[in-house]
């Protein structure tokens, strides 16, 4: 059965059947092996897992891994498949059968998160580890959230639109349920089931959208040009007439006559650049020291003055540009005359610097959640610290909304997914326009509806 909205070929793939000469060892052996891959990458990351771990965790031999998988990969895309063919049918049927008017989305809910509960290592496998299987693993991501669109259509009553995300409440919504489910099944799956209620309650905080929220949601003005994701700056660099480009083999700017102190600055600097384009462009995955010497113009031993490693380079890089966009968005906040205003400003703020930072918006969004074990827990942090600009209205939701941090946290990730859409869909230079969603998504369960769609799609001028 397809989910409410979705056609059967935006379905996520379902597994490929068994050929009938294989033999029940064999299909044993398989087993095994997805189930080691939903363990270890579920606990550890895609990066961190090899196959010889997944051979002793499946017992198996190395022959028989290569029988069933050209590499861990395609092991990874198999495990995936499976899950997500489990889940789905399992959403589908609850919600089929509790459909009532107005719609309830608890059941489609607690059929989500019974799954999870069961399968606690799901979550960071199917929400996050699947986009390092590359474009696959990022195409099948976006069936999936697709298919969990469809279901959650009627209720939000918004019929599909020309923008680039057709649904941009349901993505969001989905997005940050999808983090949740990630960030807190890694702590304690069963801890889950007590939080069904305040999503229940937050999931009917958008229907019916105000009519002007919903001209905004599905006929976004016109896309302008395409944004390139090799280029951008590091953010704070000071010579920006070099390598901007993020093209490899510029030669290094002459440092004759300038201080001992600020060629220093500048060489840290260009391998900032070099770290943030080079994984921007061909991912953190394909990242070598030789790379980014030769980008930034540096020896090798420039860079170890500097740098521990890639990993090392690649964090401060990322860090960076999270310090940048946190001050920019919380100036803009503390600008606005009130904190629906202050919520609305911030937003804007954040969006307008990641188009301006393409190269970085490409590892924040993209890069950093899977790149390794520590730039996934800088990740996660940097997209909560963005929640602090509703503790304002949590202080007010506590008079009786029963609202709490993991709503923060679950819009948080909403707006994170929305920035997410539009980065594999190489429109990182059109993020602005999502503006008035996310403001809308972020105020209208602490304020209301129309409130939140006033606030939303105000102009600047106003």
């Amino acid at each position: 059965m397809s989910p409410a909205g979705v056609t059967p070929s935006a379905r996520p793939h379902a597994p490929a059947p068994s050929k009938p000469h294989r033999s029940a060892t064999a299909q044993a052996q398989r087993e095994r092996l997805m189930r080691a891959t939903i363990e270890l990458i579920g606990t550890q990351g895609f990066a961190a897992t090899t196959i010889s771990e997944l051979l002793a965790r499946a017992g198996v031999s190395r022959k028989a891994f290569y029988r069933h998988f050209e590499d861990k990969r395609e092991c990874l895309l198999a495990a995936y498949d499976a899950i997500v063919a489990q889940g789905i049918e399992r959403v589908t049927d609850a919600s089929a059968a509790a459909r009532g008017m107005p719609p309830d989305p608890r059941a489609g809910l607690e059929a989500l998160f019974d799954h999870v509960i069961e399968n606690p290592r799901f979550p960071r496998l199917v929400f996050v580890e699947i986009r390092a299987a590359g474009p696959e693993g990022i195409a099948r991501r976006e069936q999936l959230v697709g298919a969990y669109e469809g279901l959650l259509r009627q209720g939000l009553e918004l019929p599909p639109g020309r923008g680039t995300i057709p649904n941009p409440l349901a993505r969001a919504f989905v997005g940050g349920l999808m983090r949740l489910l990630a960030t807190r099944a890694r702590n304690s799956a069963r801890g889950l089931r007590p939080l069904l209620a305040e999503l229940t309650c937050w999931s009917g905080a958008y229907y019916p959208a105000p009519a002007a929220v919903k001209a905004a949601l599905c006929d976004p003005r016109p896309a302008r040009a395409r944004a390139r994701l090799m280029g951008g700056r590091a953010p704070g660099t000071l010579r920006s007439g070099w390598g901007s480009n993020g093209a490899a083999g510029d030669s290094a700017p002459d440092e004759r006559g300038l201080s001992r102190s600020l060629i220093i600055h500048c060489q840290r600097e260009r391998v900032l650049d070099a770290v943030a384009s080079l994984s921007a462009a061909k991912g953190y995955s394909s990242l070598s020291l030789e790379h980014i010497v030769a980008q930034a113009g540096v020896s090798l031993s420039v860079f170890y003055e500097h740098f521990a490693g890639k990993e090392d380079a690649f964090l401060v890089a990322h860090e960076v540009g999270q310090t940048k966009a946190r001050a920019i968005a919380e100036r803009a906040s503390a600008e606005a005359p009130d904190w629906p205003s202050g919520v609305r400003a911030g937003i804007a703020a954040l969006l307008a610097f990641l188009e301006s930072e393409p190269a970085f918006a490409r590892v924040a969004l993209v890069e950093a959640l899977i790149a390794t074990a520590r730039s996934a827990r800088r990740a996660n942090l940097a997209i909560s610290s963005f929640a602090q600009m509703l503790a304002p209205a949590l202080e007010q939701a506590r008079n009786g909304s029963g609202y709490s941090t993991v709503t923060t946290e679950a819009i948080a990730g909403g707006i994170f997914e929305l920035c997410l859409t539009y980065a594999v869909r190489d429109r990182i230079g059109q993020l602005s326009e999502l503006t008035p969603t996310a403001t809308y998504f972020a105020l209208a369960p602490f304020i209301g509806r129309e409130p939140a769609g006033q606030v939303a799609t105000q102009t600047a001028a106003d």
